[in-house]
């Protein structure tokens, strides 16, 4: 899976302002794909050390990686659109872009509720026009992808901190599987570089998370839970 865009950079909701990343094209980004073939914009996968239950491992940690970034495209896509239709700057804050909504459909009294780590829009008219159901549509998307992001990050992270605590096991139980010499030089790459790509991935994923809640944050002052 690609990113739509070369040149998309990643929204800032932060409460301090900062200069927008460039999600294919930062300078870390550059420097680690020197060593592996993994950035930012592209799904993890990893290469097999032929024992099942570590190959296994490498696959669990691909696949909710995988699933964190798709909802952090998600993420980006509903935020963007939201600017969009309301004429924001692609750099403003999401809490502008929600008083932007609720100035123009003031007629239908719109109020950002929020719970926990669930959002949207309440519309205290019946009569809702067309734009702003499609509005609730899309902050409800924004509020799925949002919760996505976050709940794979904690799953993740304990994934990758046993990987982590584990490495010395993990490369003699696959040293003594793969015993042939051959085997084992092609295999202790493949450890190697799989170890590497997750060292990258938690990196990435901490900045999914962050950006998720950049995004709890913007609506809670939006909602008018904090200052």
């Amino acid at each position: 899976m690609a990113f739509p865009c070369c040149c998309c950079p990643w929204f800032s909701v932060a409460s301090e302002e900062r200069e927008p990343l460039n999600i294919q094209n930062s300078n870390q980004s550059r420097q680690n794909n020197r060593t592996v073939d993994f950035s930012k914009d592209k799904p993890l996968a990893f290469k097999r050390v032929n024992v099942p239950e570590i190959d296994i491992l490498f696959t669990n940690i691909a696949e909710t990686f995988n699933k964190q970034q798709r909802d952090f495209l998600a993420l980006w896509e509903a935020i963007q659109g939201l600017k969009k239709a309301y004429s924001c700057s692609p750099a403003s804050y999401l809490s502008v872009c929600m008083e932007k909504i609720q100035q123009e459909h003031s007629d239908c009294s719109v109020q950002v509720h929020m719970e926990g780590y669930r959002f949207g829009l309440d519309v205290r008219e019946k009569d809702v026009p067309e734009k702003l159901k499609q509005v609730q549509q899309q902050v409800g998307e924004l509020n799925h992808a949002t919760i996505g992001v976050i709940s794979s990050h904690t799953k993740l992270q304990e994934m990758i901190h046993s990987v982590f605590q584990s490495q010395e096991k993990l490369r003699e139980r696959v040293k003594a599987t793969n015993s042939e010499h051959l085997d084992w030089i092609r295999v202790e790459g493949n450890l190697t570089e799989n170890i590497e790509k997750i060292r990258l991935a938690e990196q990435f994923s901490k900045q999914y998370n962050e950006e998720a809640n950049s995004v709890l944050r913007e609506m809670s002052k939006s909602g008018g839970l904090t200052s």
